[in-house]
Parts: structure tokens; sequence; C-alpha cells
């Protein structure tokens, strides 16, 4: 019988260990795309989500809370916007602005996160989830917007 290291059954395995940087948590992550998608689908609120998702999994909650606010702020900026321009006014240089903007904020707080993410070999979320969580805050913020525009006549202020 050999004492070859190989032999030896109470050594640990010779796999290549990877180093704390690439993946924080080693639960997947959204890529950059999919706070764009989230955003044209289903407001800046929707792009934030995704992006205090990464956040999170990334071990930086201190971080979330501005996302959060980022995003709302970006949604009440456009709705604001949207009340004061004239009804001909096109939405799409608007919505393309909006998107541009949330992927640039979670380009430059998750960025580089993400690509050591992937150097390390870490996992992703599908695009697809990201759009199908967007219809669902869409379905939620059309609902607040369809019913504040119902109640608002009830209450005699419009």
């Amino acid at each position: 019988m050999t004492t070859a290291p190989q032999d030896n059954p109470f050594q640990p395995p010779a796999a290549a260990l990877q180093d704390g940087l690439g993946v924080a948590t080693g639960e997947p992550l959204y890529r950059l795309a999919a706070a764009g998608i989230a955003t044209f689908f289903g407001t800046p609120v929707a792009g934030s989500w995704v992006i205090a998702q990464n956040l999170k999994r990334l071990n930086r909650p201190q971080e979330v809370q501005k996302a959060w606010r980022v995003g709302i702020g970006i949604t009440v900026l456009i709705f604001v916007l949207s009340w004061f321009l004239p009804d001909n006014f096109p939405a799409a240089p608007i919505n393309i602005a909006a998107v541009f903007a949330m992927h640039q904020y979670a380009k430059q707080n998750t960025g580089e996160a993400l690509d050591r993410h992937a150097a390390a070999g870490g996992g992703y979320l599908s695009n697809w989830r990201a759009f199908g969580i967007s219809l669902l805050f869409l379905i939620v913020i059309m609902a607040i917007v369809f019913g504040a525009a119902f109640l608002l006549p009830l209450t005699g202020n419009a």
C-alpha cells in the first residue's frame, strides 16, 4: 500500500478555493440588464427592487434604502413631469431617460461587484424573472394611480 497523498482519506481535497471578493454570499444575482428591463416594464420602482436585491446579496444592506429612494424619486418625477407636459408630448423620451438613469445607477453601484461575481463563476437570475416582477410592480402602481383618479373626484378636490 502506498502512502501517496491521494490515498489518504483524511486529506482535504485539492480543489482551488474562491477568494471572498468574487461572490459575497454565493447567491445568484441579477444582471445589469435586469434593472433596465424592470424599469422599462414596471417603472423605476421595479428597477430599484432589482438593484436592492443585488445589494442585499452583496452584503451591502446600508445602500438598499438609497436604491429605493432613487427609484421612487424618479417615478414621482416622471408623474410630476407628465402632469405638466402637454397631452401630445411623446412618452418615449421620458421612458428612455428613466431606463438609462436606472441602468447607470445600477452600473455605478453594482457594476464592479457583478464583474467580480462573473469572474468567480457566480450564477445569475433570469431576466424573465425581472420582467415578471416588473409586471407585478406595474399592476400595483396602476392600481394606485387609477384608484386615486377614481377617488379624487369623489372627495370634491378635483
